[in-house]
């Protein structure tokens, strides 16, 4: 068996058997022979989307088998790596000539096709097609209860369980009904709803369980059927402002009908709990039916005493008469209780509300006495409870008791401790040795937030913990750490979204600083504490506890926005960073975000009355709190504004020159490499030491000028020594390798035996050494070459240095290969946003150096193929801002025919590489302005077609037969490609060539 980590087998590989012994190839070929006439191969997946039968004759099985002939890695995303060990020598031709010529035999000599769609294949097809078709009838009228009806009549009395669901008179069926195993039942007599089952089903849960869990999806179809306004009809009203509002209006005597179907679907769910043992529901069918105002079908407690077997009721007392809780408001506050201690759970509107609804319609609910174990959440829920009773003018035994209960567990303890677990300790695991908070470390910041009156003060508790906590960053390379938000806000782990989150010491501060009570110094600490490091991220978890949706933040009423907002910034979250965030979390509505466009072009304005002042003020606010927001939202909304405002000045110098450090960060070859590439035939070797050349593997010794006493490893990779040596002849004229420079952590005698195993360079004896060992130190210096490289690219795009110049640098330094322009990280910006708020001119230079460099240099316009189109219209005044920012995001990763023929000027225009030009239009080729480049190119136009051609690996080549095709002079444009190595490229012309 292959060792999965390693190229090397341990068996003989069947090709290389055949090699060795020819005389065996006939009797192979034979046997494949028979093997085609017997049976065709099955494809274990087919597309499973088409209904048709799928036309396989493009399938080339017997390649397949060739391609296992001998060892290889996986070729995903490999095609020149495909290409090559296609072409390798076999037999009197090449692996993929033989392969072809095989399979045309078989051909020959089979009527049949060589390939066909497993039975498994051809059954997943059927039920993923049956899937689309139901979810498209999902809310048709009787759909739903059609597909379940032969289910609940497969069941013990199914026509009295029909009927009761049907009319819910007699329910004695109902009560009888034990725990029937429904995946089997449903497989014998309801094909449709078994499945619907099977759809939703989890492998391990394959069980009247599974089936609980899944409940809610399962009841779909049955849901969309019976809660589906079937009767209503639409009304669309068009407001003065242009919006249109569509409302479903049913008659009053419909409704009553809307109702009956309300009951029938509970009675559904009633059948299914029977069914199923009475497994109690799971959280989204409970919520499906309790939760909204208008669409509930229970409260939580009806469905708790629908749906639970409810205990007999609670000693715990519930007032001062030691009256028992009723169990299913008993269920119902533990309810509330496993959701404020669920750390995976973000707090929001909807558990307040559940806690005004049902604590606080009672003081004595309220109390904390009976409250579990001492958790987070439940300081959260008491500093609730006591914001509301301080805004009530409440004050009595129930807010003493929670307001003790906040000081005998030592809330800003547990705070403290939350806030050291998530930094780096000395001891513990993984904590780096330059790193580390000590015990006296830990008791200091215990006491800041612990203590009436610290000595410590807020800033050097953050000289202290800042540098410790854990980061929450964009890790690249393995190596390269990058703010993943923004330059001036840094990630930490302490106040993600999951696992733990800190949304709930957020709260607590930030209602204890309120109000008139001891607590209020450690509150507001601690909130002082939290938005000095993430004023954003303070803002969003106050706002999340506020919204009415449960991921967005979205106020039903306008009113309550406004109202906490003014809270975040008289508790000193600055205006500006909360008017950006605002923006921020609007920039996908197009009118919010216009009128946040609105607002900022009063940054220019000269007005100097009252409120122009303000309005001023406010706008330079909003611009400083951009830098705390996610900063590719910062770019795009300042480019925008720039283009609607052009008096905006727009000056992103500094972003921009971040933006190109990262990008040389991500792309700058190892030091080895970058010499190697210097060298040139000088560089004998570089690569691994035991693929090394047989003529090159020679003795390797050390000298008196080796530099053994300094690190010598691939940059940002410590554990991947390099050795670099130069070829040598003693006096007795015999070859040997001298070592130059060696890790210092590498002995030198373990050369002795043999060559490196790790990354090798061996240069030629002509090469000045102490000249070699000099440029080895300056490449080293990574953080010089890329401030040089940087710096270099600012004066190109100026104009100060030459292209041929430019180039020839980033050909050196810079990876071309898995060449990146951005980290690629959503929330960062990169050189894709950047090249479209330059000017023509430094656009034009940009975007020629990053499209030559290499084809992965078109990332830098990826998604944006429309956008040179729209900002030539913009600029000459044929759109305006209004309709440019309406197509940028509606053509966002999409163009139009229009869109992709100016851009294919523009590159024409630039002089980019028609190579990587032609790559691009085989990729977009559903485009006729794509084709026709091609055709173009073909014919002589745009450079030499030959050259593209060698740059092409086979698979692109063998898609250009069918691109050619469509021209008129198709047969001249192809001859080219009827002289191509490759078998695969030949194929694809015979299929395309004119008649």
């Amino acid at each position: 068996m292959d060792d999965p980590y390693s190229n090397a087998v341990t068996y003989q590989p069947l090709g290389e058997y055949l090699k060795e012994n020819p005389d065996q190839y006939d009797s192979f070929k034979q046997m494949v022979i028979e093997r085609f006439q017997a049976k065709p191969v099955l494809l274990c997946r087919i597309d499973t989307t088409e209904e048709d039968d799928e036309d396989f004759s493009h399938h080339h099985p017997v390649l397949w088998l060739y391609q296992s002939l001998f060892s290889h890695s996986d070729f995903y995303d490999e095609d020149e790596k495909l290409d090559t060990f296609m072409q390798q020598a076999f037999m009197a031709s090449t692996l993929e000539d033989e392969a072809y010529d095989l399979e045309a035999h078989i051909r020959s000599q089979i009527t049949d096709t060589l390939v066909e769609a497993s039975e498994n294949a051809l059954k997943e097809r059927a039920e993923y097609l049956a899937y689309l078709a139901r979810d498209e009838r999902q809310y048709e009228l009787n759909f739903g209860t059609q597909v379940l009806k032969p289910l609940i009549l497969a069941m013990p009395q199914g026509e009295q369980l029909w009927c009761y669901i049907e009319n819910g008179e007699d329910r004695s069926a109902l009560d009888a009904l034990e725990e029937i195993e429904l995946i089997p039942l449903a497989k014998a007599h309801a094909p449709e709803m078994s499945a619907q089952i099977e759809d939703h089903l989890c492998s391990f849960e394959y069980n009247n369980q599974g089936i609980t869990e899944e409940l809610n999806s399962i009841l779909d179809l049955v849901r969309g059927d019976l809660l589906t306004d079937h009767f209503g009809e639409e009304s669309t009203i068009e407001h003065e402002n242009g919006l249109i509002t569509t409302l479903t209006v049913t008659a009053d005597s419909d409704k009553g009908r809307l109702e009956a179907r309300r009951q029938q679907y509970l009675r559904v769910i009633d059948v299914f709990y029977h069914a199923l043992g009475k497994r109690e529901l799971r959280k989204y069918m409970m919520e499906s039916l309790t939760e909204g105002d208008e669409d509930a079908l229970l409260s939580r407690q009806d469905c708790y005493r629908r749906y639970s077997q409810l205990p007999a009721p609670e000693t715990t007392p519930s007032d001062a008469d030691n009256e028992p809780l009723e169990p299913a408001l008993s269920r119902d506050v533990q309810s509330i209780f496993c959701s404020f201690t669920d750390n995976d759970e973000m707090l929001y509107s909807k558990h307040f509300k559940h806690v005004d609804k049902v604590l606080r319609t009672s003081r004595d609910l309220s109390r904390p006495t009976h409250w579990p174990e001492p958790h987070m959440g439940f300081m959260a829920l008491a500093s609730y409870q006591l914001h509301r009773d301080f805004n009530e003018n409440l004050g009595d035994d129930v807010t003493e008791a929670l307001f003790h209960y906040l000081n005998e567990h030592n809330v800003w303890e547990m705070a403290a401790s939350h806030i050291v677990k998530e930094a780096f300790i000395q001891g513990a695991y993984y904590c780096p040795e330059d790193k580390g908070l000590n015990e006296a470390d830990v008791a200091r910041i215990k006491a800041y937030f612990m203590t009436d009156k610290p000595t410590e003060s807020q800033e050097s508790l953050l000289a202290l913990l800042e540098p410790q906590l854990f980061r929450d960053d964009c890790c690249r390379r393995s190596h390269i750490y990058l703010n993943k938000y923004s330059e001036h806000q840094s990630g930490y782990k302490l106040f993600q979204d999951h696992d733990e989150d800190f949304q709930r010491f957020t709260l607590i501060a930030f209602w204890l600083r309120q109000l008139p009570l001891p607590l209020r110094a450690q509150a507001d600490r601690l909130w002082q504490f939290i938005i000095t490091l993430a004023p954003v991220r303070a803002a969003r978890n106050i706002l999340r506890a506020y919204s009415d949706d449960s991921w967005d933040i979205e106020f039903e009423n306008i009113l309550d926005d406004i109202n906490i907002q003014e809270q975040l910034e008289k508790a000193g979250i600055n205006q500006g960073i909360l008017s950006a965030y605002e923006m921020d979390r609007q920039f996908h509505d197009t009118k919010r975000y216009q009128h946040w466009i609105d607002v900022y072009s009063e940054i220019t304005s000269t007005e100097t009355s009252m409120f122009g002042s303000i309005d001023r003020k406010k706008a330079e606010a909003m611009r400083d709190g951009l830098r705390y927001i996610n900063e590719h939202t910062k770019i795009e909304f300042l480019h925008h504004a720039s283009l609607k405002y052009p008096e905006i000045p727009l000056d992103l110098n500094h972003d921009f020159k971040r933006a190109l450090n990262i990008m040389v960060q991500l792309n700058i070859q190892s030091w080895e490499q970058a010499l190697a590439y210097e060298l040139g035939k000088s560089c004998l070797f570089v690569g691994d030491g035991d693929k090394t050349p047989a003529k090159l593997r020679l003795p390797i010794i050390a000298d008196e000028d080796t530099v053994h006493d300094q690190p010598c490893h691939m940059d940002g990779m410590s554990w991947m020594a390099i050795t670099v040596v130069q070829k040598r002849r003693n006096e007795q004229g015999d070859d040997h390798h001298v070592i130059l420079m060696a890790d210092h952590e590498v002995p030198l005698e373990a050369y002795h035996e043999s060559l490196p195993r790790g990354p090798l360079l061996i240069f030629a004896e002509d090469v000045d050494s102490q000249a070699l060992l000099t440029r080895i130190a300056e490449l080293q210096n990574t953080k010089a070459r890329i401030e040089h490289i940087v710096m270099q690219t600012l004066e190109y795009l100026e104009g100060k240095t030459d292209f041929d110049s430019i180039t020839s640098l980033y050909a050196a330094q810079l990876s071309g290969e898995y060449f990146s322009p951005n980290a690629e990280e959503y929330t960062m910006y990169g050189l894709n946003q950047f090249i479209w708020t330059m000017d023509q001119v430094r656009r034009d230079r940009f975007a020629k150096l990053l499209l030559n460099h290499n084809y992965r240099g078109f990332k830098a316009i990826e998604r944006n193929y429309e956008k040179p189109w729209l900002h030539h219209q913009l600029s000459q005044g044929d759109i305006d801002f209004d309709i440019y920012l309406e197509r940028i995001r509606e053509y966002d990763n999409e163009a139009t025919e229009t869109g992709l023929r100016f851009l294919l000027k523009w590159l024409v225009e630039l002089e980019i590489n028609p190579a990587h030009i032609t790559l691009f239009c085989i990729k977009h080729s559903d485009f006729e302005a794509c084709c026709e480049f091609i055709h173009n190119h073909a014919r002589g136009k745009h450079g030499n077609f030959k050259k593209t051609l060698a740059y092409l690996h086979a698979g692109r080549r063998a898609q250009l037969p069918e691109i050619l095709s469509q021209a008129s002079d198709a047969a001249i444009l192809m001859e080219p490609l009827t002289k191509d190595r490759s078998r695969t490229v030949k194929e694809a012309v015979a299929n395309y060539s004119p008649a």
